[in-house]
């Protein structure tokens, strides 16, 4: 995506500093944690404990399974990582997919149609300036700057009746719901805001990634602050050396403020979703001075729109193949 000119690549570097950050955050708490509760937890479990009995294969598979259903290790691993795998598809395909630009067959009709009526307002022209309907040279009868008033006012005619807009940046029309992005410096389909900390803006085709990315975060954050309070509190009550306590004790802090920080703003994205789904109004839709009506459709046609008709898919990161709304 050419989102900046040659020459600003120090720019465009920086505009990936937020992102860094917060993968440089995501790997500190995983790499503690695997390193000072589940690694220890599973070498203690399954390399100090014996598995195999030499009595009889009976006592060995009875002791086996007795093992496996008998500690909370198994599922610790495998929910965790399950939990890390939705969450890093979701973040990486937030971040990869364009969040949707104006078709060109939309951008070519509307020209054509604008096209149109400045042909009828030069044939007007000509058959009053001729007093005949068979003139066949207006386009040379025209001048230049009598041509651009009229495609100012063709402009301006199809505004009013369509209700589209005109980006002055790109110089070029778009869908009612369609904003410029001055980050990303593009206009995007129905644009709900830019993620400085995804680099990325969110919009038509990556909104649905974009909750499941908040969904997968703070379900993350919370099971790692519930499994990772037992070693917190058996480093407390045990003679550990200051660097592991004070490692453990800031880890286990630390995830606890990111873990407020996110319920409050997954709480604020919660009305946000209500508004944007439910009633159908984007962020920038919302802060606009316009009247905030919610697009005349029912619930689950506005649900739909955003999740997709299927719901399997609903909870997982895939992008359903939904139409955007251009009218």
């Amino acid at each position: 995506m050419k989102y900046y000119k040659k020459g600003e690549l120090l720019c465009f570097i920086g505009t990936w500093v937020p992102f860094g950050i917060l993968v440089t955050i995501f790997l500190f708490f995983y790499g503690v944690y695997m390193k000072t509760y589940l690694l220890p937890l599973i070498q203690q479990e399954y390399y100090q404990r014996p598995i195999v009995e030499l009595n009889t294969y009976l006592i060995q598979l009875v002791h086996i399974n007795d093992y496996v259903f008998s500690n909370s290790t198994l599922v610790i691993t495998i929910s965790l990582h399950t939990i890390l795998i939705l969450f890093l598809i979701s973040l990486i395909s937030t971040v990869i997919i364009v969040p949707g630009k104006v078709p060109q067959e939309w951008l070519q009709k509307v020209d054509a149609e604008i096209n149109k009526m400045i042909q009828n307002e030069e044939n007007m022209i000509n058959f009053q300036k001729k007093g005949s309907r068979t003139s066949t040279s207006f386009s040379s009868e025209i001048e230049d700057e009598q041509r651009i008033q009229l495609n100012i006012k063709a402009r301006k005619e199809f505004i009013d009746k369509s209700g589209h807009r005109f980006c002055k940046t790109c110089q070029a029309f778009k869908p009612k719901r369609c904003h410029h992005c001055r980050q990303c410096k593009t206009c995007w389909l129905k644009m709900d805001h830019h993620c400085q900390w995804l680099n990325n803006c969110i919009g038509q085709n990556n909104y649905k990634l974009f909750i499941n990315l908040l969904s997968y975060s703070w379900l993350l954050l919370s099971f790692i602050i519930i499994t990772y309070s037992r070693c917190y509190y058996d480093t407390l009550n045990s003679y550990s050396s200051d660097g592991k306590l004070f490692l453990v004790s800031f880890t286990f802090l630390l995830c606890c403020f990111f873990w407020i920080l996110l319920t409050a703003f997954t709480l604020f994205h919660l009305c946000e979703i209500n508004r944007a789904i439910i009633k159908n109004i984007t962020t920038l839709e919302y802060c606009e001075s316009k009247p905030k009506e919610s697009i005349q459709k029912s619930v689950l046609d506005n649900v739909t729109e955003v999740f997709g008709i299927n719901p399997l898919i609903w909870l997982l990161p895939i992008q359903p193949n939904t139409k955007p709304i251009m009218d």
